[in-house]
């Protein structure tokens, strides 16, 4: 019997990529398009929480899904690998912390052992490595991190605000960012907002 999985992230495009991953196991995995605030009381063995372009904040939320009896277990899906992240991930209930650099056949089988009650921990070699699937703004030569900085931009963050979303020094944020509007053809950060908005970062909630 395939897992039922469902995909949390604020942005539609976010979701649609995990979504894409996933579809050529549709014998190992069901995936619950609407996800958990949507399904009318009808459970899901994991939910996805995928951190791009989250509030600080996001592991308050996962705790709150860990006590949803509707939900099985959840598991952290981010490119971020810095220790600080992963542990409060897991101190938040998680019972799963996945590397976006999953192909979907290694993301099937961690969901399935997440599933399956076990506590499973795999990151990528580090922050920079390209996701299993499409992700926002790949389209446009844009890497998830920089993608990431657009969404988060869009959101009226400060650089000191995203860094302390990312795990991330200062100077590396003002690297992405510059390097990001190098790319899109923009130098002011209304001008990125534009685009954010025009390109599918823009937040659905």
């Amino acid at each position: 019997m395939p897992v039922r999985v469902s995909v949390v992230n604020d942005y539609t495009v976010v979701i649609a990529g995990v979504h894409a991953l996933l579809a050529p196991y549709p014998d190992r995995a069901q995936v619950v398009v609407n996800g958990p605030d949507c399904r009318d009381g009808a459970g899901v063995d994991v939910v996805l929480f995928d951190t791009f372009a989250s509030p600080a904040d996001w592991q308050a939320r996962c705790a709150a899904m860990t006590l949803d009896p509707t939900i099985g277990a959840v598991a952290v899906y981010s490119f971020v690998t810095d220790p600080r992240a992963v542990d409060e991930a897991f101190d938040s209930g998680v019972t799963g912390y996945l590397s976006k650099s999953l192909s979907g056949e290694a993301l099937i089988e961690a969901i399935e052992r997440i599933a399956s009650g076990e506590r499973v921990r795999i990151l990528g070699d580090d922050g920079e490595a390209s996701p299993g699937g499409p992700w926002p703004g790949g389209e446009a030569g844009l890497s998830p991190r920089e993608s990431e900085m657009l969404a988060l931009i869009a959101q009226g963050r400060s650089n000191e605000e995203i860094a302390a979303a990312c795990y991330l020094s200062i100077n590396t944020v003002k690297t992405y960012i510059r390097d990001a509007y190098r790319k899109i053809g923009v130098t002011t950060r209304p001008q990125a907002v534009a685009w954010a908005m025009r390109n599918g970062l823009e937040a659905s909630r």
